[in-house]
């Protein structure tokens, strides 16, 4: 359900907060209100600037084990190197994960992947 906001406040800045409030909250996507309501709730803020080779890495990785899952459905069986194939795959999906949980973990309130 949606909260009907009609509560105001005001808030004075010198031009520079005012600037880099601007700046922090862009970068974030984020409305100034959304922003300024996350910081006072002490929500963890993450900005992904890139993750177009991820999700292609994780598309590519799914088409495998689609691949595989349909060979074994149809014939009801799989190769060898079909099993070695998706281990490899589901092995790059926990070192990509790992790497982003990584990076999320070691920085700060706000952070940029």
């Amino acid at each position: 359900m949606t909260k009907i906001k009609t509560e105001r406040m005001e808030l004075r800045l010198t031009p520079e907060e005012k600037d880099n409030l601007i700046k922090r909250a862009a970068e974030a996507r984020m409305s100034m209100s959304k922003y300024l309501l996350a910081l006072s709730e002490q929500k963890k803020i993450i900005v992904v600037e890139d993750l177009t080779e991820f999700i292609r890495q994780l598309i590519k990785i799914g088409t495998n084990v689609n691949q595989v899952a349909l060979v074994a459905n149809t014939y009801r069986t799989v190769s060898v190197k079909q099993i070695e194939t998706l281990n490899e795959n589901l092995i790059a999906i926990q070192q990509l994960m790992r790497k982003l949980l990584t990076v999320i973990r070691n920085t700060g309130d706000e952070i940029k992947v």
